[in-house]
């Protein structure tokens, strides 16, 4: 019994915390599993959240899924980049196809400037615009 003289305090602690806490919605039968779930954070787990998007709706501001470039285009658009870099003080040694998004296809460049090799290796991306493909973005 001396112990339960600590234990009272904790008990009322405990009485008073669950009294504050949170109470399911009854419905209208008096089940509280058809109550909706509700977070820590106060807010209605049966509902979608709003600030989030739904997957399930297309999203308009993301392209639309593309068909691969075949292997002509691909061929086509190498050489574009190949013609790009004949009129820079780079030469080209190697050109490795990266990417396609969209209409767009993205190359890794192995290059060297004067005889010396170019660290690091750079990146062209190219988009095919009616039929030619046209530099969009190069650099590192």
């Amino acid at each position: 019994m001396k112990h339960a003289k600590h234990l009272i305090p904790l008990l009322i602690l405990c009485l008073l915390l669950t009294a504050c806490g949170p109470k399911p919605a009854a419905s209208s039968e008096g089940d509280a599993s058809s109550a909706p779930e509700v977070s820590a954070s106060g807010s209605d787990l049966s509902q979608p959240d709003k600030s989030e998007p739904d997957i399930s709706e297309p999203d308009s501001s993301q392209p639309e899924p593309s068909v691969p470039f075949t292997g002509e285009e691909l061929d086509q658009a190498r050489q574009a980049a190949l013609d790009y870099y004949g009129g820079t003080v780079f030469d080209v040694t190697e050109l490795v196809f990266e990417e396609q998004m969209a209409n767009t296809a993205s190359f890794t460049v192995k290059c060297s400037k004067g005889g010396v090799a170019v660290d690091p290796d750079r990146t062209i991306v190219l988009e095919l615009q009616d039929g030619v493909w046209t530099v969009v973005n190069e650099g590192y």
